[in-house]
């Protein structure tokens, strides 16, 4: 791996730099966690009022040290950071973590202290997280190096699930919540004010990252927007959706993100329309944060032939379906092979020809396994979808699980019941069976596998990476879209630079519009043989020229190949 957080969240060696004597300390957070998870490197408490700290033998300072370590957190008061940030710098310490708040966040004399303590670790090559950030979580290694009360919770889950969250306290509630519903998580990082590691830097380890599979993506402003736009390129190229949940939308949000972690968030269009290039899927909602990002994290079939529902309510088949065809996820009518089997099980009042599948609540878990098998064996749907509402809980999830791990295809649950039926979506939890809370969450997830395919499918064909020139960037280097690149984005079926889709809709359904790539920035109208007609005409014009004016025409522009980009109009 190239990126060098790959070191950073893995370090041989921590020292903890005013780490308190009192375990009950929230300071003292770091050493507990990482003794409780039996962190396997060395970890030096540096406190000159302390000989030991949590079982680790304490150092007055950091040069007292036995070795130079690989990394340390700086958790001392503000006044005293820049100085701890120096003995690292003459010490050759290559990494920090710096929790302390009271920088760029609150006023301009705090912007100059952030100044200087980047500009001193950029000077002595010092990668730094932070400051005004909760640490990291790095869950296969075992390294809870975070103040958030989640580098508590046991045991750690490893998992495929990336976090980047420029909130320490939103990251630590997605670490909370995917550990409650057992996806596991590869590492969560906060960034807090930036002054070094963004979370683009994040998104670049991310992609390199063969642990991670999806990112769970949490942020109030971008701050290097073309790092950024790079960075979900690569998680794009590399087959990893980014399911962002984006702050600051409303004007008291913005004025809040700046005094939070001094970020500017810019304009809401202008993330949408980076968002939609580069096939982030956006959701509004911590339950869909974390578990679109948890599902997609293990599941990538998507479903583009359609969908079979079965439940036991005409009210929930009804409002799942509703769900799914509002996101273009069709629900086909079964194969009749399919009818002919339900006809045999089923009873007279509960029999259907129809997509969703209603048996009524009276069925026996036995049967109701068989219905779950029929539907997964019509070679019409590549996905099925059951719903839980009843009582009987544990024995519905014991049935669902067995056949979906049988299945060829998704079987995914939506369990709408609540404490009557918990410990089913417990148990459907432990053995890995894709279990949504509601049909919103369902639909969402599911179109969001069937559109990130789309997209990197188009992204493949025509990507910039590995030679091939890459159209106008989105955003610029501060996080501004240009006025333009926003309209031409922000158009339905538009690509960046004003080219438009053809009047089919170009590409597979569900793609968004204006993806990244080698066609970017052309005109309207520039498929190829659009562009052969142009050539074509301009052939003409100048023969024509030729011959009123008796002279040699000048040389046109020498025509491009099938597929070769043109130059941007912006």
């Amino acid at each position: 791996m190239t990126s060098r957080l790959a070191e950073f969240l893995n370090p041989r060696s921590i020292a903890l730099v005013g780490c308190p004597g009192d375990l009950t300390r929230p300071g003292a957070r770091p050493v507990v966690y990482l003794k409780r998870h039996g962190y396997p490197g060395n970890v030096y408490p540096v406190n000159p009022r302390h000989a030991e700290i949590g079982g680790y033998k304490a150092y007055p300072s950091l040069s007292d040290l036995p070795e130079r370590p690989d990394l340390v957190w700086i958790g001392v008061p503000g006044a005293r950071v820049l100085e701890a940030l120096e003995e690292a710098r003459r010490l050759g310490i290559p990494n920090a973590v710096i929790l302390t708040a009271g920088f760029a966040e609150t006023d301009a004399q705090g912007r100059r202290r952030q100044a200087r303590l980047a500009e001193t670790a950029h000077e002595a090559g010092i990668a730094v997280l932070g400051p005004n950030m909760l640490g990291f979580i790095n869950c296969w290694d075992r390294v809870p190096l975070t103040f958030s009360p989640a580098g508590g919770l046991e045991p750690l889950v490893p998992g495929a699930l990336g976090i980047a969250s420029q909130s320490g306290a939103l990251a630590g509630i997605v670490v909370n919540r995917a550990f409650d519903r057992r996806i596991g998580v590869s590492a969560m990082v906060s960034t807090g004010n930036e002054a070094g590691i963004t979370v683009s830097e994040c998104l670049e380890y991310f992609a390199e990252d063969p642990r991670t599979r999806a990112v769970a993506f949490l942020a109030e402003g971008i701050r290097d927007g073309a790092r950024f736009r790079g960075a979900a390129a690569r998680c794009l190229d590399a087959g990893k959706p980014i399911v962002a949940l984006k702050m600051g939308r409303s004007a008291a949000g913005r004025r809040n993100a700046l005094t939070h972690t001094g970020a500017l968030t810019g304009s809401h269009e202008a993330w949408q329309a980076v968002a939609r290039q580069l096939g982030i899927i956006e959701v509004d909602t911590f339950d869909d944060l974390v578990e679109v990002a948890g599902f997609l994290s293990h599941e990538r079939r998507a479903p583009r032939r359609g969908v079979a529902v079965l439940a036991t309510s005409g009210g929930a088949s009804i409002m799942t379906a509703d769900q799914l065809e509002a996101r273009g996820i069709a629900l086909p009518r079964l194969a009749a092979r399919t009818v002919e089997t339900l006809g045999r099980l089923l009873p007279d009042y509960a029999r259907t020809r129809d997509n969703p599948v209603d048996v009524t609540a009276g069925m026996s878990e036995e049967l109701f396994a068989s219905v779950l098998e029929t539907l997964v064996a019509d070679p019409g749907v590549d996905t099925v979808v059951t719903i839980v509402t009843g009582a009987r809980g544990v024995e519905r999830a014991q049935n669902v699980s067995r056949v979906a791990r049988a299945a060829d295809k998704p079987v995914v649950t939506c369990w709408l019941g609540g404490s009557l039926t918990e410990e089913g979506l417990r148990l459907l939890d432990a053995q890995a069976v894709d279990c949504f809370r509601n049909p919103r969450t369902l639909a969402l997830a599911l179109a969001a596998a069937r559109d990130f395919a789309s997209a990197r499918a188009a992204w493949r064909t025509r990507r910039p990476i590995g030679g091939r020139r890459a159209g106008p960037a989105l955003v610029g280097p501060d996080g501004a879209l240009p006025y333009r690149g926003a309209r031409a984005a922000r158009r339905p079926g538009a690509r960046p630079g004003g080219a438009r889709r053809d009047a089919r809709g170009g590409g597979a359904r569900g793609a968004p519009a204006g993806l990244p790539g080698g066609a970017e920035g052309g005109r309207a109208g520039s498929s190829p043989q659009d562009r052969g007609r142009r050539a074509g005409a301009r052939a003409r014009q100048r023969r024509r020229c030729q011959g009123r004016r008796g002279a040699p025409a000048a040389a046109g522009p020498r025509r491009r190949g099938r597929g070769t980009p043109r130059p941007a109009d912006d």
